[in-house]
């Protein structure tokens, strides 16, 4: 078992894996926007939805329709987010097979969990949905406390919810400059890779983090 006494997990692509192909398909034939319109309005609107600079899940969606060069129409983006979030919290997010099999062996051995992610609103039902509040200590999300990854306020925040000091915690992320951040304050930090055919020929560290392609190595 890990030597912590906290363990920080980000949400998407190190505990849960979406569909995110579909995802795509679904709001680029909604909207008739490409794909690459689409990423572009992603990432354009991403730091402002990720701090919860928008009043709501609606907001969020019709800032993207905007980014995309479009009309946003409160009754098409109603319908728009209601169908998007409906889709990620009934399927559209799932958790890996070790995900809550590590969650619970940490919590057994006495190691409290965080689940640490910069996201928007949409995230919250999914997090509800995987019952992700009952499985760890603490979530913490960007768009509630303001401030995203790798800031180190997010960091601290988590940390301090936990009660743990960074000497004493480690943090798990497949964002490389995530991961960066939190070791600049102390953390002991895994780059986690899920994919393991990209893991193969590398080495057993990135930038001073331990690689990993799943969650075994906490809990050796």
């Amino acid at each position: 078992m890990i030597d912590a006494d906290g363990v920080l997990l980000d949400l998407y692509d190190t505990l849960a894996y979406g569909m995110w192909p579909e995802v795509e398909r679904q709001l680029s034939t909604r909207l008739g926007v490409s794909d690459e319109v689409l990423l572009r309005a992603f990432a354009l609107t991403r730091p402002e939805r990720g701090t919860g600079r928008f009043a709501g899940p609606e907001e969020d969606m019709a800032a993207l329709v905007r980014a995309c060069g479009l009309e946003a129409d409160p009754a098409f983006v109603h319908e728009l987010t209601e169908a998007h979030m409906r889709y990620l919290a009934g399927g559209g997010v799932r958790l890996f097979d070790d995900s809550l099999r590590t969650l619970r062996s940490l919590r057994a051995a006495g190691i409290k969990t965080a689940v640490v992610s910069n996201c928007d609103h949409w995230t919250r039902p999914v997090v509800d949905g995987l019952r992700l509040e009952e499985e760890t200590d603490q979530v913490v999300l960007s768009f509630e406390v303001g401030v995203l990854k790798p800031d180190p306020a997010i960091f601290r925040f988590a940390l301090d919810r936990l009660g743990v000091g960074p000497d004493r915690a480690a943090f798990v992320d497949d964002q490389l400059v995530y991961c960066d951040g939190a070791s600049a304050l102390g953390l002991r930090t895994f780059l986690i890779v899920r994919d393991a055919e990209s893991v193969q020929g590398r080495a057993t560290s990135a930038n001073g983090h331990t690689l990993i392609h799943d969650l075994a190595p906490l809990l050796a």
